[in-house]
């Protein structure tokens, strides 16, 4: 009685494998008459109307087109609605459709007994409506091909001018954009320049306090002064090669306060979220903030002038909300330790008037003032 049922299990498995072939099989045909079955009838009509005779080359690529599509549906019947079935179809269509629509007009034409004449009348009154919409005016003696290739040569060389005019103001811009950025260099050297001969003139200035009989407190506090603002000066030097060029730049203040200013830092149009690629510059900023370990910190935004006021006041203010938020929790201090203020577009650093000045005036600034007692030790 075991032996019968040992030959037998495999029945099941043989009857659901057929099963699912016929279904695959039903599958394939129902596709191949949804979507194949239209366009095989209007390449039949195309045919009977003389397709094959009056416009061979269009309607030889329809039916390549066609065996393609069907092909691809055989193959993969699921990929009729994506992928490469889907293109194959809807070029198979696109094709069909363009042999029925030629061998229609050609039938008119053929019918109609003066259908070329109204062709060449209606073909004249396209180029005429082209003449018109691009205001060129052609010869009146020009009709046909003549006055299809007159609009022809005139937009073909109008677009050579344009071409031409468009790389001309290519070249401009790269130009005025290295003219921006000589003269940004040539005037932070000359701010630096300015800046060592201030403090050059403080020092005469305190020396000759001291000699006309300054008070010894008095002095020492102008040796400290002195010395701490030195002191100052070299630590914002040692940190010039902290940023890229693209990045941004530290700089002192007249006042002694260290000023970072990140021009490298973007958000999106509108937008206040810092995106985390900027994470390795905000660790720059954190050793920025840590060389001065004493000083106030505060965080700038800064925006352009597009758009409203109030606008750009709440958005760079919530932009440094950001920027503060990510220090803070990167040195570890309370996230009240920083000062945020939004600037907007009141202080800007360059013209609103180019998209180049626009870029530089949107920007974060880091500033850390220094102590304004002479007990305090440097920002």
């Amino acid at each position: 009685m075991m032996r019968p049922m040992r030959v037998l299990w495999w029945i099941p498995l043989v009857l659901a494998l057929v099963t699912g072939i016929a279904f695959a099989d039903e599958t394939t045909d129902q596709v191949l008459a949804e979507l194949i079955g239209p366009i095989e009838a209007r390449l039949q009509e195309a045919k009977k109307l003389g397709a094959p005779k009056h416009c061979p080359r269009t309607y030889e690529a329809a039916v390549a087109a066609l065996q393609a599509a069907e092909s691809a549906v055989l193959v993969d019947p699921s990929g009729a609605k994506r992928g490469m079935t889907a293109m194959l179809l809807e070029a198979a269509n696109i094709q069909a459709t363009r042999v029925m629509s030629r061998i229609s007009f050609i039938r008119e034409l053929r019918e109609e007994r003066h259908g070329w004449e109204a062709t060449v009348v209606h073909y004249d009154r396209m180029v005429e409506a082209v003449t018109m919409i691009h205001g060129m005016v052609l010869p009146s003696e020009l009709t046909g091909p003549a006055a299809g290739r007159a609009v022809v040569d005139s937009l073909s060389r109008r677009r050579a001018a344009s071409r031409a005019l468009i790389d001309s103001l290519t070249f401009s811009n790269r130009d005025l954009s290295a003219w921006v950025e000589t003269e940004k260099a040539t005037r932070d050297t000359q701010i630096v320049r300015l800046q060592e001969e201030l403090t050059n003139l403080r020092h005469r200035l305190w020396e000759s306090e001291l000699r006309t009989g300054m008070a010894e407190a008095d002095a020492g506090e102008a040796k400290h002064r002195a010395r701490r603002e030195i002191e100052r000066r070299e630590q914002v030097r040692a940190l010039e090669s902290l940023f890229t060029a693209e990045e941004g730049v530290v700089m002192m203040t007249p006042a002694g306060d260290v000023r970072a200013r990140l021009s490298g830092l973007k958000f999106n149009s509108g937008s206040a979220w810092l995106n985390p690629n900027y994470d390795p510059l905000i660790d720059k900023l954190v050793r920025f903030v840590e060389t001065f370990p004493n000083g106030v910190v505060t965080v700038e935004g800064h925006t352009d002038d597009t758009g409203e006021r109030a606008a750009n006041l709440e958005l760079s203010a919530e932009r440094a909300r950001r920027v503060a938020a990510a220090l803070t929790e990167k040195l570890a201090w309370p996230p009240e330790s920083l000062g945020v203020i939004g600037v907007g577009p009141d202080q800007p650093v360059a013209p609103n008037s180019s998209a180049v000045g626009r870029a530089l005036n949107r920007r974060i600034e880091v500033l850390i003032e220094a102590p304004r007692s002479s007990s305090g030790d440097s920002p």
